[in-house]
């Protein structure tokens, strides 16, 4: 299926953004915003089946993914998630109390916790105000030796 430019990709100028794009000026006090970009490469009911091919994935049939995370019962791990990212959090406040990191360094160090509840443990500690970045927008806390200081408004 093609992709027609003026028809099914739409750009979304001063879109709210996360801090953590590098091409972005910080501004102190003002939320981030950049261009967004979505593509809609949907194929429309009117073309003919015979010209596509649906993608199939080597090794689809044989990979299951209860393999992997267990049987599938989401509200008990949701459970257990909730109480393990107060201690994530805990974890991750030691640990940034002593050598500020960026995100990505964070997300690696605690790989076995997975991505989502770095991302979560990481909001708690923003949401009690005791992170904030260094000079170099790596993480670390509030009040210490390593915290930039906001420019005067």
């Amino acid at each position: 299926m093609m992709v027609i430019a003026d028809r099914d990709v739409l750009i979304v100028s001063n879109a709210r953004s996360k801090p953590l794009d590098p091409s972005l000026r910080i501004e102190p006090g003002k939320i981030p915003t950049t261009a967004k970009m979505g593509i809609d490469a949907t194929i429309s009911d009117d073309v003919p089946r015979e010209r596509f091919h649906r993608i199939t994935y080597a090794y689809a049939d044989e990979i299951k993914l209860d393999d992997y995370l267990g049987p599938a019962d989401g509200a008990a791990r949701a459970r257990a998630a909730e109480s393990d990212i107060a201690g994530l959090a805990g974890r991750i406040r030691g640990l940034i109390a002593a050598d500020p990191l960026y995100f990505a360094e964070l997300a690696e160090r605690f790989g076995a916790d997975g991505f989502q509840a770095v991302a979560r443990a990481l909001g708690e500690l923003h949401a009690a105000e005791i992170l904030w970045q260094d000079a170099e927008g790596r993480y670390c806390l509030v009040g210490s030796e390593f915290a930039a200081t906001p420019p005067e408004r």
